[in-house]
């Protein structure tokens, strides 16, 4: 046990500054014991308290015509779907675990789904993001193919389809992988449960499988840079188990049908203290715990770590006491392990207890964000970086534009990922209506009604890594864009907010930047922020350096489409019907997948964005689609408009034949990634109404050229045929991770 008192020391004076410790007796009015501070140390972390983050994320837009819970309110937040149905959105990182334990990635999923749950949802899809390193790498191959197959295992045993996701690779994530994931469930709205205790004297449950002490001070690890400092305080690893938590997903279910759960949450980071203490701070009500009562795995376990434990495949949940035996009965049922751990009271203290011996006795506001938790506003300043816009005639001409279009279509963030997603069910549930579709956004079916969901997640860390605040607009205009494409109309989006060391005055500026950025075009385009999750200290120590990754904001987005009839794909349907840019092109490289593997330039400014106009152009197509004007539609996005054409053809084996405009050089042209550009095919019959309509709307357009059997021209010249790059497209990825 000595090792232990003197681990527990450790983990204070590593997660507590001295300064915190200072406050913590001041607000306490005298010195805290080891186990009071080791509840704080958790509680004060920073990736639960937020406590460098929260002033800028309460900054965010969070009101909104279907918000119906708001970010902040709930575990997670809620939109109004109409019809007395509502979708609970929920984004999470799972970095530092995923790091060290790359099968630790599942634990990630069985996390964001859990937080759907608490609130009486189901789970109905899944997406998930990933920056990884050079794939060159044997090390980064393996550990990417262990996340990818953690992903899909979790996922598909526990019936949830994964609908899309996003997976880029870059050198500066080769220390620092980075797993985030967005998972959406659907919940009638009066079976909507809330986190906060209600009543005194309500019997708190802790549901599950049984404690196992791993991940304690878990939260405190993952508000650290990885260092050999810390080697001794890296928290065991996390065990997920879907099976599990599908059966206490069930039973859960069958609880709150019957109406016996009064409040819940998921046990994350922190453990039992975590979720009870925000529950009774959110109640405004105290607690007390019974730590003996929790059932363990292991005799060995102290006080400290089983309250601090952050066992998967748990839930807390207050029973009024008369429905206990019902409780009882379904809990033996499902066979599903479960206890009473503690008591509703309304004194607003936490008190913790060990065979009747109180361990620790403190106001429950002392312990959380919103309460007596620090809250940080860092100092900050900008890099002195060079910011350089990238023209075509900045750089060489290259000699062959077909050999650049066939290496292009084989580059590891642009190749098909048709490896990564043959290792998901995407079909769990029967929800996801994607594969059918091959739209811009994953389509999700909402069974028994007509509308059906749209998700899409997007960033790209090399429009931010020069400008934070324009790379994160461009993440956030993106995703919109895909879900435009695919005949939805966005209503609200989550962010994964990933950075270095808060501490690092250059990280800190590059965070708010990236909020700001965030704010100012969800405020135009009246977008809520739903969700979201700050992940911070994603950096190692090499030696002297500490190494970070870039800023890497990423966006999910949620949108409705009316019905599966307005449902649009980017494929191209028939021969002969003309392809249109909606958008303009122009000389910009910037940012440019083309500009950084080909000229070996990544250190630009991102791509031109301008806001006024993007909405314009948003709007006008969303018109055209729900006017049927177009066949289909695409975003243009990373490889520029070539790709994108490829990947329009890619499904029917189509070809198209374009020709570029004098005006702009020819590779800027195919590669470029102009912003604010869609791809549509309009059909004979339909031309003349686009052509009418579009000449009204004041933004510029032009005719590309039109759809051909199977032969890829550019300005005359043969780049091609479909079945050529397709074959490149779809197995080069795969090949290089199993090479």
């Amino acid at each position: 046990m000595k090792n232990k008192d003197h681990q527990h020391k450790d983990s204070i004076q590593a997660f507590l500054t001295p300064d915190e410790l200072h406050s913590i007796e001041k607000l306490l009015g005298r010195i805290a014991n080891s186990f009071e501070l080791n509840m704080f140390a958790a509680m004060w972390s920073e990736h639960i308290s937020y406590k460098s983050s929260i002033k800028w994320i309460e900054e965010m837009p969070v009101s909104g015509a279907h918000v119906h819970i708001a970010a902040r309110e709930e575990n997670a937040g809620v939109i109004d779907l109409g019809d007395g149905l509502a979708c609970v959105i929920k984004m999470e990182s799972h970095n530092h675990p995923t790091a060290l334990n790359p099968a630790e990635a599942a634990v990630g999923v069985g996390n964001v789904f859990r937080d759907l749950i608490a609130m009486g949802a189901r789970p109905v899809a899944h997406m998930n993001v990933l920056r990884y390193g050079c794939l060159k790498e044997e090390k980064i191959r393996s550990s990417f193919t262990q996340v990818i197959r953690a992903l899909g295992s979790y996922s598909n045993n526990f019936g949830v389809p994964v609908v899309g996701g996003e997976v880029l690779f870059d050198d500066c994530y080769k220390h620092n992988p980075l797993l985030n994931l967005m998972a959406v469930g659907l919940v009638a709205k009066d079976k909507i449960v809330k986190s906060s205790f209600q009543e005194k004297g309500n019997s708190l449950f802790l549901i599950g499988r049984l404690t196992s002490g791993s991940g304690v001070h878990g939260a405190g690890f993952a508000s650290s840079a990885f260092s050999n400092k810390l080697e001794h305080l890296i928290p065991e690893s996390q065990l997920a188990d879907p099976c599990a938590g599908k059966i206490l997903f069930d039973s859960i279910m069958e609880m709150n049908e019957l109406g016996l759960i009064r409040s819940m949450q998921d046990i994350g980071a922190g453990g039992v203290l975590c979720a009870a203490s925000e529950m009774a701070h959110r109640g405004e009500m105290g607690v007390e715990l019974y730590v003996e009562d929790i059932p363990v795995s292991r005799d060995d376990l102290d006080p400290t770590e089983i309250i601090l434990s952050q066992s998967q495949e748990q839930m807390l949940i207050t029973i009024r006491p008369d429905d206990v035996k019902h409780l009882h009965s379904i809990a033996e049922k499902w066979d599903i392990t479960y206890a009473k751990v503690g008591e509703v009271k309304d004194d607003r203290r936490i008190k913790v207890f060990f065979n009747q011996e109180i361990l620790g006795d403190l106001p429950v506001s002392t312990l959380v964000r919103g309460g007596g938790a620090p809250v940080y506003i860092r100092n900050m300043q900008t890099a002195d970086r060079k910011i350089v816009k990238i023209v075509a005639e900045d750089v060489p001409f290259p000699g062959s534009l077909k050999e650049i279009a066939r290496t292009m279509i084989k580059l590891p963030n642009i190749a098909s990922r048709k490896w990564i997603y043959e290792q998901f069910d995407t079909m769990s549930g029967l929800s996801n209506i994607s594969s059918e579709y091959s739209s811009d956004a994953g389509i999700v079916h909402i069974p028994g009604h007509e509308k059906l969901l749209a998700l899409s997640v997007d960033g790209n860390a090399r429009y931010v890594k020069k400008e934070p605040r324009k790379g994160a607009m461009i993440a956030v205009a993106e995703a919109s864009r895909n879900i435009i494409c695919s005949g939805g109309k966005p209503v609200a989006l989550a962010n994964g907010l990933n950075f270095g060391d808060p501490a690092d005055l250059h990280v800190y500026f590059d965070f708010t930047e990236s909020i700001k950025g965030i704010r100012q075009i969800c405020e135009r385009m009246n977008l809520p922020v739903i969700a979201g999750n700050v992940s911070f200290n994603n950096s190692t120590q090499i030696e002297e350096e500490a190494v970070s990754v870039p800023p890497t904001p990423v966006i999910g987005m949620v949108g409705l489409i009316d019905s599966q009839e307005d449902v649009i794909t980017v494929s191209f349907q028939t021969k002969g019907d003309m392809i249109y840019l909606i958008g303009k092109s122009d000389n910009d490289l910037s940012g440019s997948e083309y500009l950084a593997t080909m000229h070996l330039i990544e250190e630009t400014a991102a791509p031109e964005l301008d806001l006024d106009y993007e909405l314009k152009i948003q709007n006008v197509v969303r018109e055209i689609i729900q006017r049927s004007f177009v066949s289909s539609a695409h975003d243009i996005s990373l490889g520029g408009l070539f790709i994108a054409l490829v990947e329009c053809c890619l499904a029917n084996s189509l070809g198209f034949d374009v020709t570029s405009p004098a005006e702009v050089r020819a590779d800027a042209f195919l590669y470029g990634e102009s912003q604010s550009r869609i791809v549509v095919s309009v059909s004979p019959e339909k031309e003349t109404d686009f052509l009418d309509f579009m000449m009204e709307q004041g933004v510029p357009f032009s005719a590309l050229g039109h759809i051909t059997k199977e032969e890829l021209r550019v300005d005359d010249a043969s780049f091609g045929f479909i079945a050529d790059y397709a074959r490149d497209f779809e197995e080069s990825l795969g090949n290089l991770i199993e090479s």
